[in-house]
């Protein structure tokens, strides 16, 4: 019964160790963000929507280039077919 007195008393000092770090970190963090006004903010909330925007962006150009749904050869068919179908209705 003696050792789970100790891996208790284990428990309890890592979950206070742990508390103050996170203590630490809180304050730390608070201290870097003082200075920070409502302009700054909205400025910063604006930057990361226009970063969001081209991220999307890219993210939808690179997928439309990846995701061939129909395969190349039969594109190309299709194209054949149409150049046949505008030389006969033009009369050529």
């Amino acid at each position: 019964m003696e050792y789970v007195n100790f891996i208790a008393l284990g428990c309890s000092i890592a979950a206070l160790a742990l508390s103050l770090i996170a203590c630490a970190r809180v304050g730390k963090f608070v201290r870097s963000t003082a200075d920070t006004d409502w302009e700054t903010l909205a400025n910063l909330t604006g930057d990361i929507a226009a970063l969001k925007r081209t991220c999307q962006t890219l993210n939808n150009r690179l997928n439309g280039m990846n995701k061939a749904t129909i395969p190349q050869d039969q594109i190309i068919q299709q194209m054949i077919e149409h150049q046949n179908v505008e030389q006969i209705r033009r009369g050529g």
